[in-house]
């Protein structure tokens, strides 16, 4: 069976939390998931990027069981990494950098607020930065937030997935990793 981690979890609650947000007529904001994502060149654009991993490659760290007593079994915990970049940009303003800063910042602000919300106590920034190292004209600004999330290593053997052997496997799917209040997000009920 297909697994959800934790970043996918989060990720995915992410991006349906700012789907149910838009406004009519709104276009919710791009989150992109990949290493590749960042070298594509958008000189203008606003998105968020996820990057499994910090800029280093660190994966995280592995520290002991934080959530036991969970069927399955945990084995350990891992405070996986990941890097977001945030880029957005006035289009109305584009030479004026306070008002690159100011739609940045806002971006920012409410990207950590559907994080909080989808995993309260379990995603933390471990470092912030401006995008500085930028040589051409900047039209917007950028952060980039080193984060961790906390995910459960389960005592559950590996299973390959194949589509060849099993298309099923594709849409069955269970999550791991969750707790009583993780929960993607869906619209309240009439």
């Amino acid at each position: 069976m297909a697994e959800i981690l934790a970043l996918e979890l989060l990720f995915d609650s992410v991006v349906a939390r700012w789907a149910h947000e838009a406004g009519p007529g709104e276009t919710p904001v791009p989150n992109l998931f990949g290493w590749r994502e960042p070298a594509q060149k958008l000189t203008i654009g606003t998105r968020i990027v996820w990057i499994p991993g910090d800029p280093n490659g660190d994966f995280g760290a592995i520290v002991p069981v934080t959530q036991p007593g969970r069927n399955p079994r945990s084995l350990a915990t891992l405070d996986e990494l990941f890097t977001v970049e945030i880029l957005a940009h006035d289009p109305v303003a584009l030479e004026n950098e306070r008002a690159q800063y100011h739609v940045t910042r806002l971006l920012f602000d409410a990207w950590w607020r559907a994080c909080y919300l989808a995993m309260p106590g379990r995603v933390a920034i471990v470092k912030n930065e401006w995008i500085t190292d930028r040589k051409e004209r900047r039209f917007g600004a950028g952060i980039r937030a080193v984060c961790s999330v906390s995910a459960m290593i389960p005592d559950t053997p590996y299973e390959q997935i194949s589509a060849d052997d099993n298309p099923a496997a594709i849409v069955d799917t269970h999550i791991h990793d969750v707790t009583e209040t993780d929960v993607i997000y869906s619209e309240p009920a009439p």
